[in-house]
């Protein structure tokens, strides 16, 4: 005889349907002074102008943790995929910040008032400054930093100083060949000159506005201009530009001058050292 079939009592239990986790943006870290106006400036233009060019806009007053803050600031600085700076007012905490994204090569955008915030050394760098007498000046600001996020992202290491570019076997810093850190080098010197050429055909009144504070800035400006090859008559005119008198450029210069053999950063650095 035939078996009778006997209906199965399994349920058939329900597919499993894997969710896949929205990827998660990456974050521009806002290196910058809390309170005040500052926190005006980075609900309305920072994170706007972050948030549009892609990534997620942190700034070290987010971090509640007990943990100490140093360590918190170090690993989002890590995290960050880019930085942005604000040296207005020159901030001591903005600056240690600042060092630490360097340390670690990371590509960094600085904004401030005017270029005097910014240190001669890190000049080279992409600079966003805003005028504050343009009515339009927080859009206009909004605009610059969106789009030169997006510009350093398409070539992050063009952003970082070539100091820290060093060809090591870590995961934490980008490695670059010889000739592109030279490259890269030469851009940014570049960049360096050009905003020099700009500002030497600035009206008479802004050229005056900018003036030299300290023996050690002259001292700074004149390494730079001997570093990069600027003839000696126009690195006199440009320093007596800015109030740096003329028997001490007379005397640094012919320091320089009597070392003919020794290179020109060799010989500055040894006329400055006489200076101290």
């Amino acid at each position: 005889m035939p078996q009778a079939i006997v209906p199965s009592t399994e349920v058939a239990k329900p597919k499993v349907v894997a969710v896949k986790k929205p990827k998660q943006k990456e974050t521009c870290f806002v290196i910058m002074p809390f309170g005040g106006w500052g926190d005006e400036y980075y609900e309305t233009i920072y994170c706007p102008a972050i948030n549009s060019a892609g990534l997620e806009p942190h700034r070290a007053d987010d971090l509640f943790r007990p943990s100490t803050i140093v360590h918190d600031i170090w690993a989002y600085t890590r995290k960050a995929k880019i930085l942005l700076a604000d040296l207005t007012g020159k901030n001591p905490n903005v600056f240690y910040e600042l060092g630490l994204a360097h340390a670690l090569a990371k590509p960094v955008i600085l904004v401030a008032e005017s270029m005097e915030e910014i240190p001669f050394d890190f000049r080279s760098l992409r600079v966003i400054t805003y005028d504050k007498h343009d009515p339009e000046w927080g859009p206009i600001l909004r605009e610059k930093v969106a789009a030169s996020i997006k510009e350093v992202l398409k070539s992050p290491i063009e952003a970082v100083l070539p100091a820290f570019l060093e060809v090591k076997r870590s995961e934490l810093k980008p490695t670059v060949t010889r000739h592109e850190k030279e490259m890269i080098e030469i851009k940014q010197e570049l960049d360096f000159l050009r905003r020099e050429v700009r500002s030497r055909i600035m009206p008479d009144d802004i050229m005056d506005a900018r003036r030299i504070r300290s023996e050690e800035e002259a001292r700074d400006f004149l390494h730079r201009y001997l570093e990069l090859g600027m003839p000696l008559d126009h690195i006199t005119r440009r320093l007596e530009a800015m109030g740096v008198p003329a028997g001490w450029i007379r005397e640094r210069l012919r320091d320089y001058g009597r070392a003919p053999h020794v290179s020109r950063g060799r010989a500055v650095r040894r006329s400055i050292r006489k200076a101290k």
